[in-house]
């Protein structure tokens, strides 16, 4: 039988400063490799597997400090990866495990993840290919709300993520939740920024 062994990226405790669980302590383990390329992606250093340590369950849980009650796996894209052997083995250590994924494939029901985060790339031709918890759109100038897939979720699941230090974008969030009530949207921040604990 293969040993299954994940193209590693980094790994660091803090705070899940977006979504549902803003404020939570969370540690982030970060995957290589995406099926998309975001011109305004902040995470292009996660782009390239070939430069990414492949390590295996144990060796990956030996580099994390998994001392927050919330595992988040994130990338580049982690489902592009059998994720169940490494869910399992954090299940294991009692903490919740947490994906944040652009949901343009599918999630096992077998891999048991917690809470799905999907957020689709406004202006993409793809489906939302899994059954997230919560979506999260960036928004910048492209994002309209003929683009949000609220019927996805449950209601104030929603969540317009402002994108980085433009006050511009805020102002179009704020509009779209007040113009569109029956979406339930809501103004989603980077609380970590606002820390400065990035």
């Amino acid at each position: 039988m293969e040993l299954i062994t994940y193209p590693f990226v980094e790994t660091f405790a803090g705070i899940q400063g977006e979504g549902t669980f803003m404020g939570m302590g969370a540690t982030f383990i970060r995957l290589a490799g995406c099926n998309l390329r975001c011109a305004w992606c902040d995470t292009t250093h996660s782009f390239d597997v070939d430069r990414a340590r492949r390590l295996t369950v144990n060796e990956l849980l030996q580099e994390c400090s998994l001392t927050q009650p919330l595992v988040v796996i994130t990338g580049g894209e982690p489902t592009l990866y059998n994720l169940q052997p490494l869910v399992t083995a954090i299940h294991k250590l009692d903490k919740r495990v947490a994906i944040e994924t652009n949901g343009t494939n599918p999630i096992p029901a077998e891999w048991d993840i917690d809470w799905v985060t999907a957020s689709p790339k406004p202006g993409s031709n793809y489906a939302i290919n899994c059954r997230p918890n919560e979506l999260k759109y960036v928004v910048d100038d492209r994002l309209s709300v003929t683009d949000i897939a609220a019927d996805r979720v449950p209601p104030g699941h929603v969540y317009l993520q402002i994108e980085s230090c433009r006050p511009e974008s805020a102002r179009k969030a704020y509009k779209m939740v007040v113009e569109y009530p029956e979406l339930k949207l809501r103004v989603g921040i980077q609380l970590h920024k606002i820390l400065g604990v990035e």
